[in-house]
């Protein structure tokens, strides 16, 4: 029963009742006296409306906002009554539903829920109520009316969108589907609806941003070229401004309104801005399913301006076909579309202060909508590289890794799906081209396991550590691991998996065709990770202590490992512009030698770092550099001689267990026989040298992925 019919059904209640107390009381007085019926009758109630003013608007608070005018056809008592407290009854009506507040400016301290029936807040919030020319706020049915339509298109345009979402995904995995999906047809439309609805609750409250800039930039656009006319009456515009000027007049009213509340907000900035490219990539979609044919898109842009969401909610509406005759939503859509460009095109104002264009849409291209101003503003604030809001993953899922490795397969051969665009730079490739043809490609999640960890116990963990991409080619075969930090971290949002660290072993050409499709198919992005000269020498200290550690009694273990060791310095060009780098080489012989303690020898700065590690062979390297060779030098970064940390840095260290480059290169050396599983387990000796390399190895590649971690949460 509807607000309305409740009160309907009281008001009904409250006339039989007077009607009946004018009957018994007609009853009592019958047989007296005319005048005395006169002076002594009781006062009866007259009307319902005798209840206080404060009661009868708290009662039409609680009606829906279509009841209103419905209520005012019931009588003449009912139409004076909202008309003389409209104000107080829409400001009690928002009360209810606003838990107690009104609207009021946004600002960054405040926080909006997506709780049900906090829409309201946010919506209400976005779009106040007009100022009064007397002071305060128009509060109006016409305005609950306006809060009402925008909340139904934003509504509506989330369900289509979403459906769409889930329809594509639908027709393009269907592997996925018949993996993860119930095989009953009934249970698998039962949860495409859930999807629909969950997609659609996400989507509502980034629609009502979107509206907000749409309509601002609208009113703006419109306030600027009264300007512009008053301006040309008084002569001070004596022609008309050509289509550059306007462009650039139309770029800066963006950037204020983003320069502005609610977008002060980055992250609702980061939100709106992946709401516009998925509303505008659908719309493309939906125009070029095989995402083949060029489009001209500025006709989108006058979808987007003209009539903001009123259109798309009718072009999503007759594509889908969603109430009645498809091919009659889509002559009406079309007759409506054509009625606001040429409404646009006749537009006085227009004409004379703008130059003829020659195209019949408001902007030449979609970028010039929000996309530009928005990638200017997010670069400014640094936000381009963000973290992810809301991502929906299926750890270890077999049948979602195989759909990943058909799209990069498909991505690398040239075969795309619909909507997926490919580079063909890294066919071109000399490297690329013997190689051969791409034979398989397999996406597979990396088996956790640990040299710590004994008996086949280490393999039955059920950790996700990452995945490992292989691409087989005729004559090699290339590899990338996607690893992620072993440490569940406490600030990790549920649903979603982070792998900071991506190692590769493909030519450049592969490389930057992969890091393409990553970051087209996943909301990521790849940078390299640059590893200071500190984390470097924290880096071979670690690895050192390791091998002597596990197995303090052979002396060998680490000279058998290491073998010889190269250390090569960097030098800023201010200093030493012809000296580039230098290399320090280390031979077998000389291992173990920096490896002990030197009491004789004056502690360097450099030597805090052995209060962390044991290895002393950092600060003992530190203490010959300057001994014999004048060099004094701060590699860990422990020092106080800013010079030496400003113009010296350790750029690289190579040994034939690993190498460690500061431009982000790591490379991981294991025996062969240990690597292939050519040597029985059994035969393994618990603590020899490849097992200790190897967990030395793991220790080492273990400190490079907190190092992405570090890094991935600073950037974000």
């Amino acid at each position: 029963m509807t607000g309305f019919a409740k009160f309907a059904l009281s008001v009904q209640k409250v006339r039989a009742a007077i009607h009946n107390r004018r009957k018994a009381g007609a009853k009592d007085q019958r047989g007296s006296s005319s005048s005395l019926r006169n002076d002594h009758a009781d006062p009866s109630v007259s009307s319902p409306w005798d209840l206080p003013v404060e009661i009868q608007i708290r009662i039409f608070a609680y009606c829906g906002i279509t009841d209103f005018h419905s209520l005012r056809l019931v009588c003449k008592a009912f139409c004076q009554l909202l008309t003389r407290n409209e104000h107080d009854i829409v400001r009690q009506y928002l009360r209810l539903r606003r838990h107690g507040t009104l609207p009021s400016p946004i600002d960054d301290t405040r926080a909006y829920t997506r709780n049900p029936g906090d829409d309201v807040v946010l919506l209400s919030d976005l779009f106040p109520p007009s100022k009064s020319a007397r002071g305060g706020h128009l509060y109006t049915f016409k305005y609950l009316h306006g809060l009402r339509r925008r909340q139904m298109l934003c509504s509506r345009l989330s369900y289509y969108l979403a459906d769409r979402i889930l329809d594509r995904f639908v027709q393009t995995e269907p592997a996925v589907m018949r993996a993860s999906f119930p095989a009953n047809r009934n249970e698998r439309n039962a949860l495409v609806k859930r999807g629909i609805a969950r997609i659609r609750f996400h989507l509502a409250p980034l629609m009502y941003y979107t509206l907000y800039f749409l309509e601002t930039y609208t009113s703006a656009r419109r306030e600027h070229t009264h300007t512009l006319v008053q301006q040309y009456e008084a002569g001070q515009l004596p022609v008309p401004l050509p289509l550059d000027i306007r462009q650039m007049m139309y770029r800066e009213l963006q950037t204020r309104i983003l320069q502005s509340p609610p977008f002060t907000d980055t992250a609702a900035l980061v939100a709106t801005h992946h709401c516009m490219h998925l509303l505008v990539s659908y719309i493309r979609f939906a125009m070029s399913p095989d995402g083949q044919s060029e489009i001209d898109d500025s006709w989108i842009s006058s979808l987007l301006t003209l009539a903001p969401f009123v259109r798309i909610v009718e072009f999503f509406s007759a594509e889908i076909g969603d109430g009645g005759n498809q091919r009659t939503q889509r002559k009406d859509f079309m007759y409506n579309f054509h009625k606001d460009t040429t409404s646009y095109e006749k537009d006085r104002m227009n004409s004379v202060v703008f130059a003829r264009s020659s195209t019949r849409n408001l902007h030449s291209s979609v970028q010039d909508i929000w996309f530009a101003a928005a990638e200017a503003e997010l670069k400014a604030r640094h936000a381009i590289h963000h973290d992810v809001e809301h991502v929906w993953i299926w750890n270890d899922n077999q049948a979602a890794l195989k759909t990943y490795a058909t799209r990069l397969r498909d991505h690398l051969t040239g075969d795309v799906l619909p909507g997926i665009h490919t580079s063909s730079g890294a066919v071109d490739d000399d490297a690329l081209s013997k190689t051969g043809a791409l034979k398989d490609c397999l996406w597979r999640p990396i088996a956790p396991q640990s040299v710590r960890d004994d008996g086949p116990s280490r393999s039955q963990n059920t950790t996700f550590p990452g995945i490992l991409v292989t691409l087989k080619y005729e004559n090699i075969i290339y590899k990338a691991a996607l690893l992620a930090d072993t440490k569940s971290s406490p600030n990790q949002r549920t649903g979603s998996t982070s792998l900071p660290l991506l190692l590769t072993r493909f030519p450049t050409a592969l490389r930057q065709t992969f890091l393409t499709f990553l970051s087209t198919n996943f909301d990521t992005y790849c940078s390299p990770l640059r590893l200071s000269s500190s984390f470097l020498c924290a880096g071979l200290e670690t690895y050192l202590d390791t091998l002597r550690t596990k197995q303090p009694s052979t002396s060998d273990t680490v000279e058998e490992v290491i073998k010889e060791l190269q250390l090569t310095l960097s030098f800023s060009p201010s200093i030493a512009p012809e000296l580039r780098s230098l290399n320090v080489s280390v031979t077998r012989a000389s291992l173990a030698g920096f490896l002990r303690d030197q009491p004789k020898q004056s502690a360097p700065k450099s030597r805090s770092l052995q209060d962390k590690l044991r290895s002393p062979f950092i600060a003992n390297l530190t203490s010959y550099l300057e001994t014999h060779l004048a060099m004094k030098l701060d590699l860990d970064g422990s020092s106080s001689d800013k010079v030496a940390k400003q113009h010296v840095r350790l750029s690289k260290i190579a040994c034939a267990a690993f190498v460690l480059g500061g431009e982000g290169r790591v490379k991981l050396v294991v025996a062969a026989d240990r690597d292939t599983g050519d040597v029985d387990k059994s035969s393994r000796v618990p603590g020899d040298k490849n097992e200790l390399a190897l967990e030395a190895g793991e220790c080492l590649l273990r400190s490079v992925i907190q190092k992405a971690v570090l890094e991935d949460h600073s950037t974000t």
